[in-house]
């Protein structure tokens, strides 16, 4: 998908309205004031006001610490920026985009979102220097960069995502483990066990126990399924009547309209039409529901940085565009928009390390 970042923005209302979770759970983003609206059903748009729609002025969520920086705006930064790879991350990048636009009117960024896999290929071909990928690159995608330029590509980790796990809102289940995982979507069971077929094999019981199980997932060139695949397959296959969606919204609906789906999304996008699960790392252990304090402190299994990957000649600066469109990602607006996205902002000793690996806190003190 190749779309210009202002045609995204001018369609903003829809964007924050999909990547708004419909959840009652405490890590909900729905705000206090609207979860009775959402218990009984699906929400009505006339009854909501548009604070509860968007949930801007009632959101609750963290502050930032006060030691991340603004963002102070150089002059001479103008040109077209290219960015390709993750979808997951193209709801961030559009953001970003539109701010750094505000500071910088001369700045164009054009979004290519097919998935992670696209962009190391990109990098190397040199179509593009910011590569988006919701998984770190495989050993082999370096040692393609690296024979190419003879140094390798900079990784740089800009937020954090987790995986969630979703049933449709019928379903009693409400946690599972990561050996049920595997059992469920795995054909080569890496982490043990045996393959699950019938709802009853995860302890259901009563109408639920006969019922087969029907799978969704993401195609390959996914970061999510190969983050997925890594954690919750232990690097094991997926089945192969595992339902290949495009996207995480696609997933949503495919298992809200499936009494017996599972399916694993983003945790910043959900829909009263599904529940996510609490995960645990081990059969009979503790399970966790995927909220920002656990994806943060890293408690919840399915957790995951996000990376904007850039091709950096060692000892150089970057290039000025570049430059300041990480800049902008690592300072206090940047992080504020990680928030308002449903994603979580790095911890923020992380934050200031890559900022000083970056080069950052000099550009900002022009």
């Amino acid at each position: 998908m190749s779309v210009s970042v202002g045609s995204l923005v001018r369609s903003g209302f829809r964007a924050v309205f999909a990547s708004r979770r419909w959840s009652s759970a405490s890590s909900s983003y729905v705000p206090s004031s609207c979860a009775p609206r959402l218990r009984s059903g699906l929400p009505s748009l006339r009854l909501m006001s548009l604070a509860c729609l968007l949930g801007l002025s009632t959101l609750s969520a963290p502050a930032l610490a006060d030691k991340v920086p603004e963002y102070r705006p150089v002059s001479g930064v103008v040109g077209n920026l290219t960015a390709v790879g993750s979808d997951t991350l193209s709801v961030l990048v559009t953001r970003w985009a539109a701010q750094l636009r505000r500071y910088h009117p001369g700045v164009r960024v054009q979004l290519q979102a097919a998935g992670s896999s696209t962009a190391p290929p990109a990098l190397i071909a040199g179509t593009t220097r910011i590569g988006l990928m919701s998984r770190p690159m495989s050993d082999q995608e370096r040692q393609d960069f690296t024979r190419e330029f003879g140094y390798p590509p900079l990784g740089v980790p800009v937020a954090l995502d987790a995986m969630g796990i979703i049933v449709h809102r019928s379903n009693p289940l409400e946690e599972i483990s990561i050996a049920q995982l595997d059992a469920i979507f795995s054909a080569t069971h890496n982490c043990g066990g045996q393959a699950a077929n019938r709802w009853g094999q995860l302890g259901l019981s009563d109408e639920w126990n006969d019922r087969q199980i029907t799978r969704f997932g993401r195609s390959a060139t996914s970061g999510t399924y190969g983050a997925f695949r890594r954690i919750a397959l232990c690097d094991g296959d997926f089945r192969l009547d595992v339902s290949e969606q495009p996207g995480s919204a696609s997933i949503i609906g495919a298992v809200g309209s499936s009494p017996n789906g599972i399916g694993y999304a983003s945790f910043s996008t959900s829909s009263p039409l599904v529940k996510q699960l609490s995960v645990s790392r081990e059969a009979g252990g503790h399970a966790v529901f995927p909220s920002r304090a656990s994806i943060r402190d890293g408690r919840y299994p399915l957790t995951r940085a996000l990376y904007i990957y850039v091709n950096r000649v060692p000892d150089e600066p970057l290039p000025a565009l570049e430059q300041a469109f990480l800049s902008l990602i690592m300072s206090r607006q940047g992080q504020q928009a990680i928030l308002r996205g449903g994603y979580v902002p790095l911890p923020e000793k992380q934050l200031l390390h890559w900022r000083q690996q970056l080069g950052l806190e000099d550009v900002d003190a022009l």
